[in-house]
């Protein structure tokens, strides 16, 4: 009994709102194809002025938006709406996770930036693989 007990709770962790389950993620994946993009997953809320300012000025730039366009897939998750991955736990909003294509997180950015500043993190995010 005890056996069984210890594999349903293995199983319960591994499969219970894991980044790999959410449909979200996947579509994101499904859409790369083959190359080698990352996703960024950001948690935003409807009354959040800084993610209004990160998606409408920051992230449409002409020095962001080619790049961040290029090299990564947007994922947008409200946090007042619908689950969130357990494993991507945030402190504020926004909160950007950039995230591989087996769901390893590989950068985790919290708060607004300017678009030139942001750029720059793009491009470090992006060296690091």
């Amino acid at each position: 009994m005890k056996t069984v007990w210890l594999w349903l709770s293995a199983y319960a962790i591994a499969w219970a709102g894991t980044i790999q389950n959410d449909e979200a993620f996947k579509s994101a994946v499904a859409s790369m194809g083959k190359t080698d993009k990352l996703v960024l997953m950001i948690y935003t809320a409807d009354d959040c002025p800084e993610c209004a300012y990160m998606k409408k000025k920051v992230f449409l730039d002409k020095g962001v938006a080619g790049y961040l366009n290029a090299n990564f897939v947007i994922v947008e998750k409200n946090v007042h709406k619908g689950k969130l991955p357990e494993e991507f736990d945030y402190f504020g909003i926004p909160t950007m996770f950039f995230i591989d294509k087996a769901g390893n997180k590989k950068e985790t950015l919290i708060g607004s930036q300017r678009p030139e500043p942001f750029a720059k993190e793009l491009h470090r995010i992006r060296g690091m693989k």
